[in-house]
């Protein structure tokens, strides 16, 4: 991988399928004649440590379970329970910025009082087995903890009482989670797809397009604009319609494919602004105009897994790489056309 900003190296035309009825032959046309030309990558971002700052990169390494360096640790209190910006005292973590050099994680916050960062040798460090709460898991789950000096810094960084530093160890296993209020199943024979943190999928997967109609209607009611910050997105892509996104089944991207499975449901997390940390209403309330579902889901960018064996050996994603569709899924299409078509 590579940052975008220069910094030193890191860690570690569209097809469609084959269409069977005439009807859907035709279907498939409409959307196909939709993409106003190629569609390309246009961000990547990783985040290292949990619901703290984005990493923007050039070229990320995939793998089942996500980037490399995404979601690779995470802050708990001194109960073991996660820490996220959900909650008003927690916010502090979005400013926390994580490079990644060689082997290393560089700290940085703008609420550190003496402005020092601190670095963080992940394999030379000695870790001691954590209990911890995540997000989306039903039950604690063993992290590691990286020890007390991190763990102040990271106190005066967040202000967080007792805050530790837990990671992924070498044994960590985890599925994917199915969000109940959007009724798709993980598409895998077994039911199941690795994860790191993230709370529901590998990768998230986010359309620009999407955002400036967003936007749009933000304007239009006297809202100021938001950027893509607000949802966290790994790949970002140009090129498609606003909200073509949810149509899409199968997509590859530089000899890595992926199943475009779940919809995003979007939570109180992107109505914080990303610089002040203020909250307010939108764009949650903007999009439930629009965007809800049945069960009340606000969505906003789509859940994407690795097919199996689908990354290729050495692979990786960079920004402008060609985002190949593969596939379409017809009921979501079909709702996309009814909507928006």
């Amino acid at each position: 991988m590579v940052i975008r900003s220069g910094a030193s190296p890191l860690i570690p035309a569209i097809t469609a399928a084959a269409i069977v009825t005439v009807t859907s032959y035709y279907l498939w046309k409409r959307v196909k004649s939709s993409v106003t030309g190629v569609v390309t990558v246009a961000e990547l971002n990783v985040y290292p440590v949990k619901s703290c700052s984005e990493l923007t990169l050039d070229t990320a390494t995939p793998t089942p379970r996500g980037f490399e360096g995404d979601r690779i640790a995470q802050i708990i209190d001194k109960n073991g329970k996660y820490c996220t910006p959900r909650d008003k005292d927690k916010t502090k973590l979005f400013h926390v910025q994580v490079e990644i050099w060689g082997d290393a994680l560089l700290f940085k916050s703008r609420h550190v009082a003496d402005g020092e960062p601190f670095e963080l040798d992940v394999k030379k460090t000695k870790t001691t087995p954590k209990s911890a709460e995540v997000l989306m898991v039903p039950d604690n789950i063993t992290l590691q903890d990286y020890g007390d000096e991190v763990a102040a810094w990271f106190e005066k960084a967040t202000g967080i009482p007792g805050c530790r530093l837990t990671g992924i160890g070498s044994d960590f296993d985890r599925s994917s989670q199915v969000n109940a209020d959007q009724g798709e199943a993980i598409p895998s024979d077994d039911g199941r797809a690795p994860v790191s943190l993230a709370d529901e999928a590998p990768y998230l997967l986010t359309n620009l397009a999407s955002l400036a109609d967003l936007n749009k209607r933000l304007k239009a009611n006297g809202k100021a604009p938001v950027d893509m910050r607000r949802f966290r997105p790994n790949i970002v892509i140009r090129g498609l319609k606003p909200w073509e996104e949810d149509t899409l089944k199968r997509i590859r991207i530089n000899h890595v494919e992926f199943w475009v499975w779940q919809r995003c449901g979007r939570c109180g997390m992107t109505t914080i602004d990303r610089d002040t940390l203020e909250r307010g209403p939108e764009p949650l309330a903007t999009l439930s105009t629009f965007r809800e579902r049945a069960k009340g889901m606000r969505n906003f960018g789509m859940h994407l897994i690795p097919v199996e064996d689908g990354i290729a050996d050495g692979a990786t994603i960079t920004v402008d790489d060609e985002v190949e569709i593969l596939e379409y899924d017809e009921e979501r299409r079909k709702e996309w056309l009814q909507l928006f078509g």
